[in-house]
């Protein structure tokens, strides 16, 4: 079977000038006047019919670029690239909309641009407005509407249209909290239906929620390409490397700084049989190793702490060891401490788990760290952050 999107040594380079003249310049006289850059660089990847792909990296490292390349509105600047069936995208903001056109002759004008014809697309209009939730405002100019309205009517119509491809990249950011829903919702049907999907986020949540596979992307090369758990787990914990080493820099060029007595070097989820996991289920025991290293002499007392967070960053469970121990640790210089957490209860989501080393009397930070994302299965269909036992009585 062929491939969906087939990606070969793509590679994105920019002529950058300091003036526009140098252009001219660079014509006359045959001479280099520019600085090149590269967004993209040997780039390769196959994504099956079916397939979900959740591209993520840091800003700059090249995700809009290739998203605007798998969309049409890019050309490779060496390299090939394939895509099998309809494509439908949803890029930037008011992309494909004319400000002086009425939401519905757009929907015309855009569906249009993808191929459908005038039948088709009557066919699909009130689908498309019912969707996009803007009835009042359907037959006002574009110009007069809120960017929530734009990414409304721009998401009901890239995905109205049937697409074998969607490509989605950060826009849906704008969209308030129940559309957002509504359209991963309908992107799960989608994926249901096996139509070929790449999302574009810096949301981890969403990226493993909707895809089967992601694509780290750093300074425009391909760091890594898997599972979606793996990935992210890796790009998570380089980012929390990343921000520690910034951290350490800053507090070395701090004047009189001074290394912590006690950092924590790991964190890392565990399932019932001690082994680093990156998915748990529901009520199985967890287990939360955490590795500290003092850096000072013997003498140094103090707790730890013990934070679950969801995908959003909020607190769903903390402890402290000094709630159950009452003394504080006297820390060896490295040592590992486990926390239990018998049947999890947590709801399916994505979690991480922070480690915190406090002073003896739990008044100073000493040093903090967190682990990679787990994600807890479960098959009860109930909502939350944790499941309780429950009867119905009517």
């Amino acid at each position: 079977m062929l491939p969906a999107v087939h990606v070969k040594n793509i590679t994105k380079t920019y002529r950058l000038y300091q003036k526009p003249v140098h252009r001219l310049l660079e014509a006359v006289t045959r001479r280099p006047r520019h600085q090149q850059v590269t967004s993209l660089e040997a780039l390769s990847f196959d994504l099956p019919p079916g397939g979900t792909l959740g591209i993520i990296g840091e800003n700059g490292a090249g995700k809009s670029t290739l998203l605007k390349i798998l969309a049409g509105t890019l050309t490779p600047t060496t390299g090939r690239i394939n895509l099998t069936g309809r494509v439908s995208a949803l890029l930037e903001l008011g992309a494909g909309f004319h400000p002086e056109f009425t939401g519905r002759e757009n929907i015309y004008l855009n569906a249009s641009l993808h191929g459908l014809n005038n039948a088709e697309i009557r066919e699909k209009e009130q689908s498309i407005i019912d969707f996009a939730d803007i009835k009042g405002f359907i037959d006002r100019p574009i110009k007069t509407y809120s960017s929530g309205m734009n990414i409304r009517l721009a998401f009901s119509i890239a995905t109205s249209i049937d697409p074998d491809i969607l490509i989605i990249d950060e826009a849906l950011s704008v969209g308030d909290q129940r559309f957002q829903q509504k359209c991963v919702e309908r992107m799960t049907g989608f994926r249901k239906a096996g139509k070929t999907l790449v999302v574009c986020s810096h949301s981890m949540y969403m990226i493993n929620a909707l895809c089967r596979d992601a694509l780290w992307l750093e300074n425009g090369a391909l760091k890594e390409h898997g599972t979606t758990s793996r990935v992210i787990s890796a790009y998570m914990a380089a980012q929390e490397a990343k921000q520690e080493k910034e951290v350490a820099q800053e507090d070395a060029d701090a004047p009189g700084a001074d290394m912590p007595e006690v950092t924590v070097e790991s964190v890392q989820i565990c399932n019932q049989d001690g082994s680093m996991c990156e998915q748990i289920q529901q009520f199985e025991d967890m287990v939360v190793k955490i590795r500290l290293k003092r850096h000072t002499d013997a003498g140094f007392q103090g707790h730890v702490a013990l934070v679950l967070e969801d995908s959003n960053n909020a607190v769903v469970f903390g402890t402290l060891t000094r709630d159950q121990h009452g003394e504080a640790i006297a820390f060896a210089p490295r040592q590992t401490i486990e926390l239990l957490l018998p049947a999890l209860p947590l709801q399916k989501g994505t979690y991480t788990a922070r480690a915190l080393v406090s002073d003896m009397h739990g008044l100073r930070l000493v040093h903090q760290s967190g682990s990679g994302p787990c994600l807890v299965q479960s098959r009860h269909p109930e909502y939350g952050i944790v499941w309780m036992a429950h009867e119905w009585k009517i």
